[in-house]
């Protein structure tokens, strides 16, 4: 799939939304240990959003459902991480044209974009124990992976896993988890799983849109008797 339609965009976000809200307990969990233990409850009010708005058929163009998504996130009111989570969608809907479909260029584009705007209002760096430490190497993948987005998404997909994975070695910088200082050592930052959760979940929607994808032309064949000479 070397280009993203609208009602894949839809149904990646919609399979991403889903894992999320699987993972409310997970994630207040981890909060709990440095924070106040809502940050489960923030991203399920965010995965709620996420499955609403992609179920929504009547929104014409990407543009307009990633905006109205990021606007929607900014009212979320649990934490910082609805402000955080609307501006990176506000970023993804600036980096777009008010269009149906992406090529992985204009894909690359979207999310660099939206790395972008967020950099204009968070001073967090790789290594401070927070969702970026899974976002900004999520986005470095898909910059520098060459292929399909298929092929993009999975690279998103495993750096944010890696990205989270090593917060469990550090020590906050931001937020409430900075005052409890090493005790946060060997947790993973909330923010950085769930971000990591995120890709994971889109690469998961495009992944079986592929493979469906995929069945359809081998019934295809086998109902036509294969190639013809």
């Amino acid at each position: 799939m070397y280009v993203l339609t609208l009602p894949v965009l839809r149904k990646m976000l919609h399979t991403a939304a889903v894992d999320l809200k699987d993972n409310v307990q997970y994630l207040c969990e981890l909060d709990s240990v440095a924070g106040d233990g809502d940050h489960g409850i923030a991203i399920g009010h965010i995965a709620d959003i996420l499955k609403s708005h992609s179920e929504d058929t009547t929104i014409a163009t990407m543009n307009l459902l990633l905006e109205g998504i990021g606007d929607a996130f900014m009212g979320v009111n649990a934490g910082s991480s609805g402000p955080l989570w609307g501006t990176i969608f506000a970023g993804m809907a600036d980096g777009i044209d008010d269009q149906q479909e992406l090529t992985e260029i204009e894909f690359k584009r979207m999310f660099a974009q939206a790395k972008e705007d967020f950099m204009d209002v968070s001073k967090a760096k790789v290594g401070d124990k927070t969702l970026v430490d899974a976002f900004y190497p999520a986005v470095s993948a898909i910059a520098e992976t060459e292929g399909s987005i298929e092929a993009l998404l999975e690279a998103a997909a495993e750096a944010a896993q890696k990205g989270a994975d090593a917060t469990a070695d550090m020590t906050a910088k931001f937020g409430r988890a900075k005052n409890v200082g090493e005790r946060s050592l060997g947790h993973k930052d909330p923010g950085a799983v769930s971000m990591a959760i995120f890709f994971a979940g889109l690469a998961k929607g495009a992944r079986a849109l592929f493979f469906k994808k995929q069945r359809l032309f081998k019934n295809k064949l086998r109902t036509n008797g294969g190639c013809k000479q």
